[in-house]
């Protein structure tokens, strides 16, 4: 009943036939491999069906991780699952799509986890049980029962639309709703409890605390760091902020988010546009973080926080953010003050700080924009934080920058790559009515000129949609 009708779609997505169409194939691929693979060995008396959405970021680039601000679209893009405890103690973890292969593994009465099998994404299934076991076992609390889980994606990895956030984000939902922790009084107040000290400001408005604080939690999950007294680890890598995790749980249908990070809060939730749409071009060109991408994703990071040392230096000041800087004059004069105080000492260091406040300050102007309804405005300003990064952060490949030349070309308001860069995708906004033949222009001009990417790169409208959720329910 769940996963045939259309409401369980239609609060999602809202009413995009062609969606809606797409996504019950994926729930009931998902659903049939469970039936099939564990009917014997799972607790069909309580499954959990997990839903995580991808994220645009419209305007905000390498900003959250200074405190920065951003303007953030919750996908259409996305992960279901579904899963329940296990019967034989073995936990698998089985992509519905066989050529991605099946994670396995046993989470031991001590914590350990013991891996037998690992499929595509298996670092961030074997990262989730490892922390989620250890920060349990912290509080004298057992680890999580082993499970059996069916999952199925359609965000492209190496997209820049959070593919590797959301498989975080659904290893954990899948393995903490089927051990019922998502529902316990005493887990969700410990996660709050952990938040407050974190620093996360409770009691925002619209705001759910615990949905705030488990999406913190779980970026936790990614930069391996301590959350409140929830002792971390190595993570997955990555040095970056919290937007992905904002946008992917506390998204909400027809709205944007308009947020700042350091601790998170969500400023404001914006209509979004009535008579236009984004697209979103999906390269083919992977912003991958392997080894060589990671350093130049993670460089980013660090050049910002040596700017905060430098600036500190120039200013005599104890700042610990980019964000922290020039409160006493105006928003559009930031940049250009940066700048001049690190020209000297630090060109690159300069540059760093200049697009931090340049970009916040294109942010808060989209927005308004948005608020205003001046697709025009927009457009112009998404056109100019697309030349920002890619002449500052030196992040933009030319697939990229041929995205956003041609979408401009073909009559879009405006274009954008977005996400960390170095690959991954662009997003254009056009009107609603044109948007079915601009997809067509727009992939057909690409492809002709990177016809290698003719069997990976996607277009695809991106209405904005609901954050994730679960919901338990029975066979």
């Amino acid at each position: 009943k769940i996963i045939g009708g259309d409401e369980f779609y239609e609060k999602v997505f809202g009413i995009y036939p062609q969606i809606i169409s797409c996504k019950k194939e994926m729930m009931w691929m998902v659903w049939d491999i469970f039936k099939r693979r564990f009917s014997k060995n799972a607790n069909l008396n309580k499954l959990i069906i997990t839903y995580v959405p991808n994220r645009v970021e419209l305007l905000g680039k390498h900003t959250d991780y200074q405190g920065g601000e951003t303007f953030l679209l919750t996908g259409p893009r996305n992960f279901f699952a579904i899963s329940a405890v296990s019967g034989d103690g073995l936990t698998e973890l089985v992509n519905a799509e066989p050529e991605y292969g099946e994670t396995i593994f046993i989470i031991r009465e001590n914590g350990e986890v013991d891996v037998k099998r690992e499929g595509e994404g298996s670092t961030y299934a074997i990262t989730v049980a490892k922390r989620l076991s250890s920060n349990l076992r912290q509080v004298g609390l057992d680890p999580p029962k082993n499970i059996k889980s069916v999952f199925i994606g359609d965000i492209p990895f190496g997209g820049g639309t959070s593919g590797s956030s959301a498989k975080v984000i659904m290893d954990f939902l899948a393995l903490a709703g089927a051990n019922g922790l998502l529902e316990d009084r005493d887990f969700k107040n410990l996660i709050i409890e952990n938040g407050r000290k974190a620093g996360i400001k409770l009691g925002q408005e619209g705001i759910d605390d615990f949905t705030l604080c488990l999406s913190m939690y779980l970026a936790h999950y990614e930069n391996g760091l301590n959350f409140g007294d929830l002792k971390g680890d190595r993570g997955v890598g990555t040095f970056g902020g919290s937007e992905d995790h904002t946008a992917i749980f506390l998204g909400n249908q027809d709205k944007l988010l308009y947020c700042r990070y350091c601790s998170t809060e969500v400023l404001e939730q914006v209509d979004g546009w009535e008579e236009y749409i984004v697209v979103v071009g999906y390269s083919g060109k992977k912003a991958e973080k392997t080894k060589n991408a990671l350093e130049k994703y993670n460089r980013l990071s660090i050049d910002a926080a040596r700017a905060v040392k430098a600036l500190n230096e120039v200013n005599k000041t104890n700042y610990l953010m980019l964000r922290d800087f020039y409160m006493d004059i105006p928003l559009e004069k930031r940049a250009e003050k940066a700048y001049e105080q690190l020209k000297s000492r630090d060109e690159r260091l300069a540059r760093r700080a200049y697009q931090f406040f340049k970009e916040c300050y294109l942010t808060y102007r989209a927005v308004e924009s948005v608020k205003c309804k001046d697709a025009e405005e927009y457009g112009k300003i998404i056109n100019l934080s697309h030349d920002l990064s890619r002449d500052y952060l030196e992040n933009i490949v030319p697939e990229i920058d041929f995205l956003k030349g041609s979408a401009f070309g073909l009559g879009a308001m405006g274009a954008t790559g977005f996400g960390a860069g170095f690959g991954g995708s662009c997003y254009a906004l056009i009107e609603k009515s044109r948007a079915e033949k601009f997809i067509e222009e727009w992939k057909d001009v690409y492809l002709k000129k990177y016809p290698e990417y003719s069997d990976i790169a996607q277009f695809d409208i991106y209405p904005p949609c609901r954050g994730c959720f679960w919901l338990q329910t029975y066979y």
